[in-house]
């Protein structure tokens, strides 16, 4: 098994961060993926097949393999649900989550149980059934301040698009010993990146290829 690695991206609206997560499930091709699709976005509709149903889609995590997304229900209590969402998860195993708003479910100082759980011991772990499992995660919000501050320093990869709000550019650049404005004068699409495994800050563009996500599509 590759390391099960834990991506955290952030960046403003129209920066391309859900498209660079689309385009890097792609370059993953995870046999086993499950999508926390907080906002119902049409741009995700290509990641498996949708459910509404919280019951239903756990059950579809039996298969041995799976693409599925489940649309959480904004008219019942969205905290039991991301923690039964992610107490699932955990009993799959083998999978790649992403959690998208990744802010509507976690806060700075605030990780859910079942969440922080995944984040910190799920890159390998023994099941209910003895079994050796791995949970890899992406997770995406505009504003790094507004999530849970265990993923972020967790994280292997921290993939960053411009950020419009000066406290979080502020933070981020001190964290990265950087100016602040790298981050809040970055052009749309424009990225910068840091990985755990090496000092150096790397810089890049979204390309759009004409390939989209081949996993099964919602039914």
């Amino acid at each position: 098994m590759s390391k099960a690695l834990t991506i955290a991206v952030f960046g403003a609206r129209g920066t391309g961060k859900t498209q660079w997560v689309l385009q890097e499930i792609r370059r993953q091709k995870p046999k086993r993926l499950l999508v926390w699709d907080h906002k119902h976005d049409p741009g995700l509709e290509g990641l498996g097949v949708a459910y509404h149903s919280l019951p239903e889609c756990i059950r579809a995590l039996e298969a041995g393999t799976f693409a599925v997304r489940y649309l959480p229900n904004h008219g019942a209590d969205l905290v039991a649900q991301f923690d039964l969402f992610c107490k699932a998860v955990w009993a799959a195993g083998n999978v790649l989550l992403f959690v998208d708003e990744l802010p509507e479910v976690t806060k700075a100082n605030r990780a859910p149980p079942a969440w922080r759980k995944l984040v910190n011991v799920g890159r390998e772990y023994r099941g209910a059934d003895g079994k050796v499992r791995h949970v890899a995660i992406i997770g995406a919000g505009q504003r790094p301040a507004e999530c849970d501050k265990s993923f972020i320093a967790n994280a292997d990869v921290v993939h960053v698009g411009r950020l419009g709000n000066a406290a979080d550019a502020k933070e981020m650049a001190r964290s990265w010993g950087v100016d602040q404005r790298t981050f809040m004068d970055l052009p749309d699409l424009h990225w910068r990146e840091k990985r755990a495994h090496t000092p150096e800050i790397f810089s890049g563009v979204l390309k759009f290829s004409n390939t989209a996500p081949r996993v099964k599509k919602s039914a």
